[in-house]
């Protein structure tokens, strides 16, 4: 169940006493989605919006405070938006029905893909300057592979306190040619 995913998903960062876990931004309904986006809006899209509308920002706060996985942060359906139309039409990993989810400071992030008759997502990796990559079979997928990398050490704290990762292991288990973690 997505819901409990996304929940435990968000235990590991508060595990790790990661800031991202006191600036969550509560969660908005499907009309505020579909208003965004335009309906029909997939359930797990609504359900990731509806535990977490991006974060909220404090004075002397920096960008590995934010992030709910290293470099990324969770976006508000408004950042999100923002995202899309910045970002423009005519990637034909994405198509023309996605919605970004999670994003970095650079412009990279990670996008719901998805048809107007399913009920759930696919998720491609968009990288700025690199080709973009379907990297989940869904957002449930996505959300436990992120909790098991926290799990088995693929994101750590590093010596200097932030949020960072194993990038190789991080990369080949997205594109299948790394060991099986998620």
């Amino acid at each position: 169940m997505l819901a409990e995913s996304i929940e435990n998903l968000w235990l590991e960062v508060e595990r790790l006493s990661r800031p991202v876990a006191s600036l969550r931004v509560p969660g908005v309904g499907a009309e505020q989605v579909e208003n965004a986006f335009g309906a029909p809006i997939p359930s797990d899209v609504v359900e990731w919006f509806g535990w977490c509308n991006g974060v909220s920002y404090r004075p002397g706060q920096v960008q590995d405070d934010a992030a709910l996985i290293p470099g990324y942060e969770p976006l508000s359906v408004r950042d999100a938006a923002g995202v899309k139309a910045s970002y423009g039409d005519g990637d034909p990993v994405l198509g023309d029905r996605w919605i970004p989810l999670l994003g970095t400071g650079g412009g990279d992030f990670y996008a719901a893909v998805y048809e107007p008759s399913s009920p759930s997502s696919r998720v491609a990796s968009v990288m700025i300057g690199g080709e973009s990559r379907m990297a989940y079979e869904s957002v449930e997928q996505m959300v436990n592979a992120f909790r098991n990398f926290f799990r088995t050490g693929v994101f750590f704290i590093a010596d200097d306190g932030t949020l960072d990762a194993d990038d190789d292991l991080w990369i080949s288990s997205e594109t299948g040619s790394g060991p099986e973690i998620a």
